[in-house]
């Protein structure tokens, strides 16, 4: 009987231990590598900008020298025999009118934004709280460019008609109110500081908020324990210990204005002043004006020299110098505030002694003003001067301040603090309902004038020979286009970098890419698209549609980073362990366990930023990316709908009119789409994540 033979084929001798822990160290090292460098592309396209920018304004740069920043006239046209002065840039006129513009924003958002704040965070149910902040949170993703045209179309009439009337008529003679030679258009500094004011106002809230809430809880108890009511506790106590963030809250805000482009254009009026001591009446918000922004979109396309155009970006240098340090000191107090709270001693000592100091001057202009119009008003109209609304608000504040400094002496003093707790608590509830009606009232007026103008018309094609006969079909399909590429560059980046963030940026270097995050996500828009046109569109002279895809994907890689880093930090430690005991290496486990279980926060950042870069209209029009026309060419001009909104703001005709606010609508359905998504994403991965 033969035998079977039982002997096996040899089997193949297994990769040694070393062996697979040097592959396993030069993948991670590759990984490692590979996300730095991602990671490193904000300090890169933050340095590239400055360098850009520096470059190509040397010509005016050695023709103005410091007279650029001191000049307040602007002369743009080479000088001729019947006009002698020409090529005379001064930038005063424009940074007069960012500040101003700017200032009066602060004035309206911060005391709203803040009470909001208080409200959402110590005083609101968590159903309140969530609702609310949805509400006021939305504002800050309404394009800018639905803010312009509702604020052209409907903000305007109503500032122009009623509200300067008014302002003019009681205030005339303090010189803010005063008329000027063009009171009466709406358009001016005023309605530019409104519309400004509804766009920051959730910035305020929301980083206030957060703030407030990384209050310890021991600080509000150790109130509670001493006898004070829980709106002392919260004005004492909370507000103190936090004032820090709500600063960097307040300085973030004034980043987003000194910023703004497309909302302050369409609403300031595009005049080139600045205020004079010898002329009073020249400090009026009545009169128009212009930003830096605003005047970067008007003459930036369309210089009347080469020299002219070195100017207009030595102004783009201008605003991103001061847009880097308001942006930097507000992320390093926010950071302060919730790192510590208070900071060293020293540090609270001086920063009380700021408040103070900001109290006093404030209350003194305050004062200074009133004793202004009532003695107007007293030598205009006698003692019956003395009812006007500038007399009864300087009644009612010494009404206050004088049961302030009394009520404590007296039997009536617990009665007062109960007064006073309810009127807080009211006054901070009536802060978050007008923050939640002034987007109730933004959204309703754009529903109302848009959803008749989405028709059959409205989906067709652009018809040139009979423009009442075509649609918006190839700005959508633009739009689109331009959002793909957008995230074709901002979302690869800005994942790899954020997971370097969590994952590796423990460190010094760390540190700096995370701060240089912050700072390109406070660049203005139209800053980016002067960067994109001098390196992309100059040296080719086209690739328009390719310039705006990339403008707008750099804006989308700081929003896409930083959720993606907080989103991964989340991410319990004990996840990453169990994949690297079962011998994974550290590349796989963050590709295989750590990033699958962050999906749905990333997700919802990626959706968000897509609705930021969706409504942008700035870098567009800086690229040359302006057409009304068809076309799905990357290397040429791409039709948009937020560009069509600017180019049809002005347009009389009905049809025009109405398609405008059809591509108004659009955009906000995409923002309220956009959001809902993300809230529906987010509370599903915390579901699967308690699960």
């Amino acid at each position: 009987m033969a035998q079977i033979s039982l002997a096996k084929e040899p089997l193949p001798k297994p990769r040694g231990l070393g062996e697979r822990r040097i592959w396993a160290f030069l993948v991670d090292r590759l990984f490692r590598g590979t996300a730095l460098l991602f990671a490193l592309s904000t300090v890169v396209i933050i340095l590239g900008i400055a360098l850009s920018l520096v470059l190509a304004s040397q010509q005016n740069f050695h023709h103005s020298g410091l007279r650029f920043f001191l000049g307040d006239r602007w002369i743009p046209n080479p000088p001729t025999a019947e006009k002698p002065i020409g090529n005379v840039f001064g930038v005063l006129p424009f940074v007069y009118g960012t500040f101003v513009t700017s200032a009066l924003a602060l004035l309206l958002a911060v005391p709203i934004g803040v009470g909001s704040a208080i409200f959402l965070a110590e005083l609101a149910p968590h159903r309140v709280n969530k609702t609310l902040s949805f509400f006021i949170e939305m504002l800050a993703a309404v394009p800018s460019i639905v803010y312009g045209y509702w604020g052209l179309l409907y903000l305007v009439p109503i500032l122009q008609n009623r509200v300067e009337v008014w302002l003019n008529s009681h205030f005339g003679s303090i010189p803010f109110f005063a008329s000027y030679y063009d009171t009466g258009t709406g358009m001016d500094f005023l309605a530019a500081g409104v519309v400004l004011s509804l766009m920051i106002l959730p910035y305020v809230t929301a980083v206030s908020r957060d703030v407030l809430m990384a209050v310890p809880r021991v600080q509000r108890e150790a109130a509670y324990g001493l006898g004070a009511t829980p709106w002392e506790a919260t004005k004492q106590v909370v507000l103190r210990y936090a004032s820090s963030g709500i600063i960097g809250a307040v300085m973030l805000a004034l980043g987003r204005a000194l910023g703004e482009t497309m909302a302050v254009t369409m609403v300031i009026g595009a005049k080139v002043t600045i205020a004079h001591l010898k002329d009073p009446a020249s400090f009026s918000l009545l009169r128009s004006g212009y930003t830096m922004t605003s005047v970067l979109v008007d003459q930036y396309n369309g210089p009347n020299s080469p020299l002219h155009a070195s100017a207009l970006t030595e102004i783009a240098l201008t605003l991103f110098l001061i847009t880097i340090v308001v942006n930097g000191v507000a992320r390093l107090l926010v950071w302060l505030t919730a790192s510590g709270g208070g900071g060293s001693r020293r540090t609270v000592a001086l920063r009380g002694h700021l408040m103070g100091f900001l109290r006093i001057l404030l209350s003194l202009l305050v004062a200074v003003v009133l004793l202004y119009q009532i003695a107007h008003d007293l030598r205009s109209q006698g003692l019956q001067g003395l009812l006007g609304p500038a007399e009864l608000l300087a009644i009612s504040l010494l009404l206050l301040w004088g049961i302030n400094r009394w009520a404590p002496h007296t039997r009536f003093f617990q009665i007062w603090r109960r007064i006073g707790s309810i009127g807080g608590n009211v006054a901070c509830f009536l802060c978050a309902l007008l923050g939640a009606t002034a987007l109730v009232w933004l959204f309703q007026y754009v529903f109302r004038a848009g959803v008749p103008a989405l028709n059959a018309q409205f989906f067709r094609l652009p018809n040139p020979a009979n423009p009442e006969a075509g649609g918006m079909l190839h700005a959508i399909v633009g739009t689109g286009i331009l959002v793909a590429m957008a995230s074709a560059v901002g979302i690869p980046v800005g994942i790899l970098g954020g997971i370097y963030l969590s994952e590796f940026g423990k460190g010094r270097l760390g540190f700096w890419i995370r701060f240089f995050t912050d700072l390109l996500n406070g660049v203005p828009s139209i800053v980016v698209g002067i960067f994109v046109y001098n390196i992309l569109v100059v040296p080719t002279h086209e690739n328009f549609g390719y310039a705006g895809g990339i403008a707008l994907g750099i804006l989308m890689i700081p929003t896409v980073m930083r959720t993606t880093e907080e989103l991964l930090k989340v991410v319990p430690v004990s996840l990453r362990e169990a994949s690297l005991a079962l011998g994974a290496t550290y590349a796989r486990t963050v590709w295989k366990v750590v990033l699958p279980a962050a999906r749905g926060g990333i997700l919802t950042g990626i959706l968000l930023a897509v609705a930021r870069v969706a409504g942008e209209t700035a870098p567009l029009l800086i690229v040359l990316c302006s057409i009304n026309l068809w076309s799905v060419n990357p290397q040429k001009p791409l039709p948009s709908l937020p560009v069509q909104i600017y180019l049809l703001r002005n347009d009389n005709d009905p049809v025009a009119l109405s398609q405008a606010w059809g591509a108004a609508l659009v955009l906000v359905l995409l923002v309220i789409v956009t959001s809902l998504l993300a809230r529906i994403v987010s509370a599903r991965g915390e579901m699967r994540a308690i699960n």
